[in-house]
């Protein structure tokens, strides 16, 4: 205004007179005084209607001196400085609008039936005598007029002082200072109780004040915004404005306090015993979820790894599952003797993995064509159990069911619905305790999967249970496959994730709903992963209880048809009918079958176990043969481009020539020719072109190339390996594994024969049969 430089929200002398704005007594300079400007800043909007009538950048709601003289509001006399006193004012804030008619009658943006102080001069409304800042005192309030200033009459407001409680909870209804026990006008109209007629004295006040305070409460709601979104908070469906709907808020005022804690849940400041819509929805309390969250209908949230079900009054034995699984007190001495071979052998497998297989890996640089590693991850990591299938087909029940952790506090989420998304890995703890994705990346048999990103971390959920069953394997759950028309993009490789899970995986079942056998494009990629894992797959038909005995037989028939088809194997899968939970079957189920089924389950679970040292071996050979293949491709490729290289010729141009057009050369039919190795374990030359854009092909080595006269040449070092080292410690530890279960029977029956002379017999014979067994 004044051409300073200086804007005037910001500007101290706003008329540039030399008068400070808090002392001018002619704010914008127009040489009419403020007293009786209608325009006092100058910004050409008139006061009555000016959000910011002293110009200072402060909306007046928020200003603590509207009118802009040095004077807070609670201390000024004339707070919009009109000229006029406040107790004369019939406009005190300046709003334009009439006291009597005014929801905030001191402009301090606090409905008046929210507001701890009515007229704004610093007097809280209790202590207040003259609430409304009229100039009347609270009992010279004429008849049927407003005590609190709030726009509702006395003889229809359900708060006359506007204490913000109600009349009928109010020990001070009029706000006199005067309990009602002893005030001759209870309702401060100016009638003596006796002669008072007006529903406002304790005899017949209740019914008629209820229903005014539910109206009043309504209209002060639709007043208020608390987000300033434009949106009243009645139908604000976000009322703190925090991106979370009222319904799963946990704060729904924004507060900080979480609403099971705050006094005033809504924020209107009304405390929740006095309001009758304690979550702001414009609903009363009897007619709604009074705190405003769902949690009579929803108890946990979407994404929960832990559901607590219903308990079953009757449950089924789990006596067979303890003995079938060996997780009986009498299977630990045979357990820590051939736990101790196990060390022994995988200490070997680590030997030949970094003398003979590691050289070539690393020299040919395998880690850059394919995911599949092997390692000290690999080698000394508990046997895999792995469960996946289409989504509700029972997996988490299953595991429910093995772990003895059904109808518990941390039993894995199961219900008809889908349950959540997540890679459920079940590992052994001292204590319970749950474990999300960046706790699982840090463990070391789970570092592997880090290179899937933060996506797939997001999704991983971990929980370590003090659980038998544990001690011994680790179980994982990959989420139910969901099968959609339209390809749903994920944050993470999954079909790269289950892969990693497939291959480090002893045994792998794929749960069935008897009511949900289609395989759709999702499962069938799936299926194509278990490529060369037919002979792990295990295939569980649950919930077959559910299935009239005549209908099971079609069904299961159905289930092997769709699968079959997918899978690399001449031979149909493996096939276990049953129902694993500890529900007893329902009527009419064949249980004998069911039960048979089940155990044959169980004793397959249990060979796996067993078998877990024979699988590392296998795993290792696998590996072995992955990088041998993959270090003469490599140098199949090398003797091509040498062949064809020529003195001055351009070597990149063709390094690509060769990789782009592999069939022009015969690499691969000519590698299946002269080599014992099969086409199908070869990668596709797809694989190989991405491998030697990020490896260039010429700067590799011959296999010949990496002999030497004292190490000799890497590659026959593998060969032996893969020929002779490894299958030669299948041998080494069933002979070692024998020798370890003789000396525990020994001792065993020397226990059991007391020491004496029976005891000696018996340890001379078994002494005998190991050493029969040793010659044989």
């Amino acid at each position: 205004m004044d051409g300073d430089g200086v804007a005037n929200v910001h500007d101290a002398d706003l008329d540039g007179d030399g008068v400070a704005n808090v002392v001018d007594p002619d704010l914008d300079g127009d040489g009419v005084e403020n007293v009786i400007d209608a325009d006092m800043d100058g910004d050409g909007v008139a006061n009555v209607v000016d959000g910011d009538i002293d110009g200072d950048g402060v909306r007046n709601v928020s200003d603590n001196d509207i009118d802009g003289d040095g004077i807070p509001n609670d201390e000024d006399d004339d707070m919009d400085g009109d000229g006029i006193p406040n107790h004369k004012d019939y406009d005190v804030d300046g709003d334009g609008i009439p006291a009597h008619e005014d929801s905030d009658i001191d402009g301090d943006g606090k409905p008046n039936t929210v507001d701890e102080d009515i007229d704004g001069d610093g007097i809280a409304n209790e202590k207040d005598h003259d609430i409304d800042g009229d100039g009347l005192t609270n009992d010279e309030e004429p008849v049927s007029l407003d005590i609190d200033g709030d726009g509702i009459l006395n003889d229809d407001d359900s708060d006359i002082d506007g204490d913000i409680l109600l009349n009928e909870m109010d020990a001070d209804m009029d706000g006199d200072g005067i309990p009602n026990t002893v005030d001759k006008d209870i309702d401060g109209d100016g009638i003596p109780n006796p002669h008072d007629e007006d529903d406002h004295e304790p005899a017949a006040m209740q019914v008629k004040a209820i229903k005014r305070a539910k109206r009043d409460l309504t209209e002060a709601v639709k007043q208020s915004d608390m987000d300033g979104d434009g949106i009243p908070d009645d139908l604000d469906e976000d009322k703190d404005g925090d991106g979370v709907p009222n319904q799963q808020d946990d704060d729904i005022d924004g507060d900080g306090i979480p609403n099971y804690q705050d006094d005033d849940i809504d924020g209107d400041g009304v405390p929740n015993e006095h309001d009758v819509d304690r979550d702001g929805d414009g609903l009363l309390n009897e007619e709604d979820d009074s705190d405003g969250e769902l949690d009579d209908i929803e108890t946990r949230p979407e994404d929960e790894l832990l559901w607590e079900g219903e308990i079953p009054a009757q449950r089924r034995s789990r006596d067979h599952i303890n003995e079938l699984l060996q997780l009986d007190e009498q299977s630990n001495a045979r357990e820590k003797a051939i736990d101790n071979v196990a060390e022994v052998i995988l200490r070997d497998i680590k030997r030949t993995y970094e003398n003979a297989i590691k050289p070539l890996e690393v020299m040919y640089k395998y880690r850059d064509l394919s995911n599949r590693h092997f390692g000290d991850p690999e080698i000394f990591s508990k046997p895999l159990v792995l469960f996946m299938g289409p989504w509700s087909g029972g997996k988490s029940s299953i595991i429910n069911y093995l772990t003895d952790n059904e109808y518990t506090p941390h039993s894995l989420r199961s219900g008809a619905e889908p349950s959540p998304a997540y890679f459920n890995i079940l590992m052994w703890g001292n204590e319970t305790e749950v474990l999300d994705g960046t706790q699982l990346a840090a463990d070391y048999t789970f570092s592997g999967l880090q290179k899937f990103g933060q996506g797939l971390e997001d999704r991983l959920r971990g929980l370590k249970m003090p659980i038998k069953l544990l001690e011994k394997v680790n179980i994982v759950e990959i989420p139910g496959i969901l099968e959609v028309r339209k390809q749903v993009s994920r944050l993470f490789p999954f079909n790269d994730a289950c892969q990693w899970f497939i291959d480090r995986a002893d045994i792998i079942f794929l749960v069935y709903d008897p009511a949900k056998l289609d395989v759709g494009p999702e499962t069938e990629a799936i299926l194509d992963q278990l490529k060369g894992r037919e002979y792990q797959t295990r295939i569980i038909l649950n919930k077959a209880d559910t299935v009239k005995p005549e209908e099971l037989l079609r069904v299961q028939s159905a289930l092997i048809w769709n699968i079959s088809p997918l899978m690399s194997s001449a031979q149909p899968p493996l096939v276990y009918t049953t129902s694993l939970w500890g529900r007893p079957y329902q009527d009419g189920a064949p249980a004998r079958l069911l039960l048979a089924q089940e155990r044959a389950f169980l004793r397959d679970l249990r060979t796996a176990v067993d078998k877990r040292i024979e699988n590392k071996i296998a795993s290792a050979r696998r590996f072995a043969v992955r990088v041998r293949n993959h270090a003469k491709m490599v140098d199949c490729y090398l003797n091509t481009y040498y062949n064809h290289k020529s003195l001055f010729g351009n070597k990149k141009r063709i390094a690509d020539t060769i990789i782009e057009n592999p069939q022009n050369y015969h690499i691969y039919e000519g590698l299946s020719t002269l080599t014992n190795i099969s086409r199908y374990d070869l990668p596709d030359p797809e694989v190989y072109r991405d491998f030697f854009r990020l490896n260039p092909l010429y700067e590799f080595k011959k296999l010949s190339e990496t002999c030497s006269y004292f190490r000799g040449c890497p590659i026959t070092k593998l060969d032996v390996a893969i020929a002779y080292d490894l299958p030669d410690l299948v041998g080494k530890y069933k002979r070692m594994a024998e020798t370890a279960l003789a000396t525990v029977e020994q001792k065993e029956a020397a226990n059991a024969a007391g020491g004496g002379a029976g005891g000696a017999a018996v340890a001379d014979k078994s002494e005998a049969d190991k050493n029969k067994k040793t010659k044989s």
